[in-house]
């Protein structure tokens, strides 16, 4: 798709949020948010070298939890989500950054998720 092509149905609020990021088997790594909306957040990898012998590689399409601990929450916020896109640092270099896309099952989840945002 190109960036032209591209929207989003909600929009995002820049911020820089510490949070973890837990795959399907439940493996946590530290991310930071760097954009939150409604819809999905932008990440970024706190490692700078995933490595996918270590059995860390993201890719798209994986089901992934963000959980989110803010002052204003009394329990940490767990986001399910799919990794919808991911794009890759280099050693020593740039970080791994990634979108998540958030599927919500639960109004109690998107109103913690709402509350953070205003």
């Amino acid at each position: 798709m190109s960036v032209r092509d591209h929207f989003r149905a909600h929009g995002r609020k820049r911020m820089e949020l510490e949070a973890t990021l837990l795959d399907q088997e439940g493996r946590a790594r530290g991310v930071t948010i760097r954009d939150l909306g409604l819809g999905g957040a932008g990440i970024e990898v706190l490692e700078r070298d995933i490595s996918a012998a270590a059995g860390n590689e993201l890719t798209p399409d994986t089901s992934v939890t963000l959980e989110v601990t803010t002052p204003s929450l009394w329990d940490p916020l767990r986001l399910n989500g799919t990794v919808a896109w991911i794009r890759r640092g280099t050693p020593g270099g740039r970080r791994t950054r990634a979108g998540i896309r958030f599927e919500h099952h639960d109004a109690g989840t998107l109103l913690s998720l709402f509350q953070i945002l205003t």
